[in-house]
């Protein structure tokens, strides 16, 4: 393990030895259930040509993977214009050659690569804050509007029971003061009548009218990841990826919203759900409530004790979860980002109202 290593692009034959790695430094990996081996797993979301070449690079001792980074190629839009991009994943090194400077010198040769390739916007987020010491504080941002998780618990003393936390006092009394405050929200709040024109129902697979929902809505955001129809048939309706529910609400032929929903059985005695991604028409809060209401009688009828998702503080979708019995958690998510090139239109983010803004589970790759 003290020899020296190389540093190089992926090459073909990489595949395993790669996930080796990621399943020993992660302790498994991914971290949720599949219906698929961890390899196939990988090929889905790192070799999909139709969706761009992926700039991954591998650190070696002799034939060993010893580092690795990842990125998946995405289109972002930012104010008016859409910018190829990048989400950093899936970065680690051996357990045994830490602090060897070799993460900086694999990520700095990936960092090349992108912007070499024409990648001009680059996101991760980490759990982990002691991560983001490593990257360069010059080149990485945090994102301007904050992350939010939002949860719905049926049984708190259960939940700290099967995933236990330090402090859990003061997180029951938490939980129980903001579902207070919900109750009381939604006592003196004003509901507003559903049109009851349109039916949800779940599907296989996107067909050619979400690529018409995308082009109704991206003018009434400033940032969000492209919904195409391919982006959203890889990242959710090919099983390799996972087992996701996707239901849309439609009428009249048209598509007026989507949801994508999934129960994360890796702990098998504790299941965990997840709304992994909502989009719908601006206004169309009766359909949002509709659809959310109907995940949480999904996962209600699963037996699912705490339902988690994930969007930007004081979106208007935030008023509705908690309409239906989430609360806010705690803690943030950190989103940091990059540049490789001049996007002017950043500048204007922190302007701009959190419902101008979009940011889901879906949009890491958490679950």
């Amino acid at each position: 393990m003290e020899k020296e290593y190389e540093l190089r692009a992926f090459q073909p034959g990489d595949e395993e030895e790669i996930v080796k790695l990621l399943v020993l430094a992660f302790d498994g990996w991914p971290k949720f259930d599949l219906l698929s081996s961890p390899i196939e797993y990988w090929r889905w979301k790192f070799q999909n040509e139709a969706r761009g070449m992926n700039r991954i690079v591998v650190g070696l001792n002799n034939d060993e993977v010893i580092g690795c980074t990842h990125t998946l190629p995405l289109r972002v839009k930012i104010g008016n214009k859409v910018y190829p991009s990048v989400q950093g994943v899936d970065v680690a090194v051996h357990p045994n050659l830490r602090k060897k400077a070799i993460f900086n010198k694999i990520t700095d040769l990936a960092a090349k690569m992108r912007k070499a390739s024409g990648v001009q916007f680059h996101y991760f987020s980490t759990k982990n804050p002691i991560v983001f010491k490593y990257y360069p504080k010059n080149l990485f941002h945090r994102f301007p509007h904050s992350v939010t998780r939002l949860f719905r618990i049926h049984d708190v003393r259960l939940q700290l029971r099967k995933q236990p936390m330090k402090y859990s006092f003061i997180y029951r009394y938490a939980f129980h003061l903001s579902k207070f405050a919900n109750r009381c929200r939604n006592t003196f709040q004003l509901h507003r009548p559903s049109s009851n024109d349109f039916h949800i129902r779940k599907i296989a697979h996107f067909d050619e009218r979400i690529e018409g929902f995308w082009e109704e809505i991206k003018d009434h955001y400033s940032f969000m990841i492209e919904r195409s129809r391919d982006y959203l048939n890889w990242r959710y309706c090919d099983p390799r990826g996972g087992d996701y529910l996707v239901k849309i609400a439609e009428a009249n032929n048209q598509i007026l919203a989507y949801t994508v929903l999934r129960i994360d059985k890796n702990q098998r005695d504790y299941p965990v759900g997840y709304i992994v991604d909502l989009l719908i028409l601006p206004n169309r809060f009766d359909v949002a409530n509709a659809l959310v209401s109907d995940a949480a009688n999904y996962f209600d009828d699963h037996h699912i004790n705490i339902v988690i998702c994930l969007i930007i503080k004081n979106h208007p979708y935030e008023a509705i979860l908690k309409k239906n019995g989430f609360i806010a958690d705690l803690k943030k998510r950190i989103l940091y980002y990059r540049i490789y090139g001049e996007i002017k239109e950043l500048t204007n983010l922190k302007k701009e109202p959190p419902s101008r803004i979009h940011f889901v589970y879906g949009d890491f790759d958490d679950i």
